[in-house]
């Protein structure tokens, strides 16, 4: 396993097509190298998706991958902020950041993801493993 890969997965609120401003950083300073999916579930929290990685699961989290090669310390650092990760949060933090393999474009890489880290119990699962396709693009500018 790559210890500082190249990769982020987004599953939720950055990936596109949403719109907010923290997406938008995303796209601006990665590249989008195509849709990705990992061993996991991913759970509705509401406005939001949070995704557990397991290895023995056998259904998948879908997400886009960037290539943040480029801007790897400031985009992970701006996220962080996003996700609510690190010391200067409340601990347990909701999210951690962690590393998974991710299956794209026919390989598996190793990529930067944003976990979520408390309890799923009461939260409903997203059977297709999809969150995008679950609530619609609510967070799309008018065109």
């Amino acid at each position: 396993m790559t210890n500082n890969p190249d990769f982020l997965i987004v599953y939720g609120t950055l990936r596109p097509p949403f719109d907010n401003s923290f997406a938008q950083y995303l796209r601006q300073r990665g590249r989008n190298v195509g849709e990705g999916i990992f061993k996991g579930k991913a759970f509705d929290m509401g406005s939001y998706p949070g995704a557990i990685h397991d290895e023995s699961s056998n259904t998948y989290v879908h997400g886009t991958v960037f290539n943040i090669s480029n801007q790897k310390s400031a985009i992970l650092t701006y996220l962080d902020y996003y996700e609510g990760v690190g010391e200067d949060f409340e601990q347990p933090t909701e999210f951690i950041r962690a590393i998974v393999p991710v299956s794209f474009n026919d390989t598996l890489t190793d990529c930067w993801i944003y976990l979520y880290n408390l309890s799923t119990d009461d939260k409903p699962l997203i059977e297709s493993g999809d969150y995008s396709k679950l609530i619609g693009n609510p967070y799309q500018s008018p065109a």
